[in-house]
């Protein structure tokens, strides 16, 4: 197109036709301005359909981390959940004489375990997440429910991540103050544990029960609960349904 108007300039031109000239000169502007017009367009074209598929790969995999860290989040609530009523049931044991002498050390034992061994913490999967936020993706993301919900993520965590830690520090205090005013020894026993460390029972008359008429035990493990019941009734609840909400945008993104 653009040597057939070239054609008839050079005609005009030398038939000294200038308005045609002027005429078919301005045509071929155009379809050079066109012709670059075309070019910005497809190249932004590609350019926005490569940020889409970019995008929409990372949100696949942020989906997966989130259904994986649901999944660690149901367990350890779960658990969260056994040290909770482990708890409850030492302090109705402490709130009893009777009980205390009734309860063995093997039941003490079982109900000692879980609140002095088993550290409540999420390990997140957030990769997929951070290199997606790092790499600017969240201000180009054109889904404002997925782009809303992304942009509180960090701060969701942290305020869980604190609750866990509340919860951790109350473990700590049990374990220190088990380790310091009962014997491990005696629950190593009663829980099997010793046979699995190569050690033989203790042939000393050691108990735990002790441990049962202290009061600094018990606002141990009253706060321990309270923390817990923190993390357990509200953090965790409120936080997985702010998963599945995230799992079901991304869902419904992926389709469209």
């Amino acid at each position: 197109m653009i040597k057939f108007f070239r054609k008839i300039r050079h005609k005009a031109i030398s038939e000294t036709k200038f308005g045609k000239y002027f005429f078919y000169a301005i045509g071929e502007i155009v379809l050079v301005v066109i012709g670059i017009l075309i070019a910005l367009y497809l190249n932004n074209k590609k350019e926005n359909a490569d940020v889409y598929k970019k995008q929409q790969d990372y949100l696949s995999l942020i989906k997966r981390e989130t259904e994986s860290n649901l999944e660690i989040l149901r367990n350890e609530r779960e658990d969260l959940g056994t040290i909770i009523e482990n708890n409850r049931a030492l302090i109705n044991l402490m709130d009893s004489d009777s009980a205390i002498v009734s309860t063995n050390e093997n039941e003490l034992a079982e109900l000692l375990l879980m609140p002095i061994s088993r550290s409540i913490s999420i390990d997140y999967e957030n990769g997929a997440f951070n290199e997606f936020i790092s790499s600017g993706g969240l201000k180009d993301l054109k889904n404002d429910s997925i782009r809303g919900v992304l942009r509180s993520w960090e701060s969701k965590i942290t305020t869980l991540k604190d609750q866990e830690l509340a919860v951790h520090k109350s473990l700590n205090k049990m374990i220190n103050y088990v380790e310091e005013f009962g014997s491990l020894r005696v629950l190593f026993d009663e829980i099997s544990f010793s046979e699995d460390l190569g050690i033989r029972n203790s042939q000393r008359k050691l108990t735990n029960k002790s441990l049962l008429k202290s009061k600094q035990l018990e606002n141990i493990l009253l706060n321990y609960i309270a923390v817990s019941i923190q993390l357990h009734d509200k953090n965790y609840p409120r936080f997985e349904e702010d998963m599945n909400t995230l799992i079901r945008l991304i869902e419904n993104e992926l389709k469209n």
